[in-house]
């Protein structure tokens, strides 16, 4: 199943710039989790008016005593719902703006493998825990959206985005190229592999008032983590492998020009 939204954003004034920050692999639970940067950027977006994100999934590491992953150097909260409720605190103050905003601050939420392999988190509770209490959309873990950024109600520009999860190992690059299969989207946003890329790409289009080609640019995304891939005085599943590749903490952004027609990307 892919789940659809439309998500209109209509300016204060006519420049506005939009922001699109998504939130992903935020790893609650694991000892490597850095909460002072998830909750520096939670404040950064609820702070700024222009400023929107959508959450990624694995929100959770949702990693227990039950799994047969289970580390105890790297599973530093044992219960699900524990895990749940730190979400929950730290990201409140976004929330909060969400909830007040006359537009969508959130722009949905996205399970992940560490969410949806988990026998306790089922669909129905990420819908009740995460998503109805909160006035966000479950996207499950693909999701098309349409994008409308308006001005007094006057549309200004429209953007396509698939957004995933994701899964597998590998590298986004080989991710981005997965993605582009079977969608046509003018946004590409993934998480899952831990690596921040932003890479635009050109590519073909028509234009019938001039009946000739024209190289339309697309936004292909690779979201970062808030989870560190190694952490001091720990043995966890990276240090037992042979390539260790570091995990990119933070964010990407796309900065969106709705009057120019113009996206760039910012890691």
């Amino acid at each position: 199943m892919v789940f659809a939204k439309k998500w209109t954003i209509d300016l204060e004034k006519k420049d506005d710039i939009v922001h699109l920050e998504p939130l992903s692999d935020i790893h609650i639970g694991h000892v490597g989790f850095d909460e002072e940067l998830y909750k520096k950027r939670i404040k950064a977006i609820a702070k700024d008016d222009n400023r929107y994100t959508l959450f990624m999934g694995d929100q959770l590491d949702a990693i227990t005593t039950f799994d047969k992953r289970f580390n105890p150097d790297m599973s530093i909260e044992h219960d699900v719902d524990n895990q749940r409720k730190v979400w929950q605190e730290l990201s409140q103050p976004l929330i909060d703006v969400h909830h007040h905003s006359k537009n969508e601050k959130i722009g949905g939420l996205l399970h992940g493998n560490h969410e949806y392999n988990i026998r306790e988190i089922t669909r129905a509770y990420i819908e009740n825990q995460f998503c109805e209490p909160n006035g966000i959309q479950f996207l499950g873990s693909r999701a098309i959206i349409g994008l409308e950024i308006t001005y007094k109600k006057r549309v200004l520009g429209q953007w396509t985005i698939l957004a995933i999860h994701g899964s597998g190992g590998g590298k986004p690059e080989r991710m981005f190229d997965q993605m582009k299969k079977n969608v046509y989207a003018d946004i590409f946003l993934c998480g899952h592999l831990h690596q921040k890329r932003y890479t635009p790409e050109m590519v073909n289009d028509f234009d019938f008032e001039t009946g000739k080609r024209w190289e339309r640019e697309i936004h292909l995304v690779n979201a970062g983590t808030f989870c560190h891939t190694v952490v001091d005085q720990t043995d966890g599943y990276m240090d037992r492998k042979n390539e260790l590749v570091y995990g990119q903490t933070g964010t990407a952004t796309l900065s969106i020009d709705a009057m120019n027609g113009k996206v760039v990307g910012h890691i």
